[in-house]
């Protein structure tokens, strides 16, 4: 699996749905600080796409400042 940060994982979202892809986890905010997606691309290769969110309170703990 590899991982991509992107400015607007929407965007990404719309960009690779409408070319084809099918998502195998749906796009959604998760708590412990991104919102994303992942999908396998036609070699079989898995993709998390994700951007970066403020974590939910239970995961504040884990981060440093």
């Amino acid at each position: 699996m590899y991982n991509f940060s992107v400015d607007d994982v929407d965007a990404e979202y719309q960009r690779l749905t409408e070319a084809g892809l099918t998502p195998v986890m749906p796009l959604e905010d998760h708590p412990w600080g991104d919102r994303g997606f992942s999908v396998v691309d036609p070699n079989g290769v898995s993709l998390y796409i994700f951007s970066e969110r403020d974590p939910s309170e239970e995961f504040k703990q884990y981060y440093k400042n």
